[in-house]
């Protein structure tokens, strides 16, 4: 036997935004939502929407509800500031899956058990994947604001707790995720196989990965997952 192979893959573990489904379509859906309610609250008829767009693909996307209310002289107060944040992150997202993805987890589910794994505000994260309608496929969903904001990766809190509620070693657990600013720092120290799947217009794969941080394998087509889970 050749001690030096890899432990066989039983759970492969999926990120969720710009993993799943493009981010970006989160957030120009969130941002309709915003512009709706503003409309409605404010008794304004602007394309709030566009301008909070613009602001995003010209790469700001701190402080856009202060900047749109600046640029339209709403006054907006911090408490109304607050509440666009939680219209937007309550707000029932118009968003689909990847192309390809259902086919993809129904092929993996064959063979692995399949679970979520992800940061970023609740209810905003269960709202994103009911709308995807990727459920069915997952044996376990975790969302780590469950365990608290301080469990958020790096953290290993989150892959620990998945391969627990799972009952498998760490080294036969694999993560699939885009973020190397973050994603993998964790299941690498862990021991778990990672992976980078990387596709047009991501946001965040292009950031630079910290030190132990590169994931394992990178890959661009389903294919290439399939063999890197070999």
């Amino acid at each position: 036997m050749d001690r030096s192979a890899p432990a066989p893959v039983q759970v492969v573990a999926f990120d969720l935004d710009d993993t799943l489904f493009p981010e970006r379509d989160y957030v120009r859906s969130g941002y309709r939502a915003v512009a709706e309610h503003l409309r409605r609250t404010q008794r304004v008829v602007q394309r709030f929407e566009d301008f909070m767009w613009d602001l995003f693909l010209a790469g700001q996307t701190a402080k856009v509800f202060d900047a749109t209310s600046a640029h339209f002289g709403l006054n907006l107060s911090p408490a109304q500031i607050t509440e666009l944040v939680e219209v937007y992150r309550n707000h029932v997202p118009a968003i689909a899956a990847y192309s390809g993805v259902p086919h993809l987890l129904s092929l993996l589910r064959a063979r692995f058990r399949l679970a979520v794994l992800s940061d970023g505000f609740l209810p905003a994260q269960r709202l994103k994947l009911e709308a995807i309608k990727l459920e069915r496929f997952f044996d376990c969903v975790l969302f780590t604001e469950e365990l608290g904001r301080e469990c958020w990766k790096p953290s290993p809190a989150g892959f620990q707790a998945v391969a627990e509620r799972l009952a498998v070693p760490a080294e036969a657990c694999a993560y699939v995720a885009d973020n190397p600013a973050k994603d993998f720092v964790a299941p690498n120290a862990l021991g778990w196989r990672t992976i980078q799947y990387l596709r047009s217009s991501q946001l965040h794969a292009a950031k630079p990965a910290p030190p132990d941080g590169r994931a394992g394998a990178i890959v661009r087509t389903p294919d290439a997952l399939l063999d890197a889970l070999r």
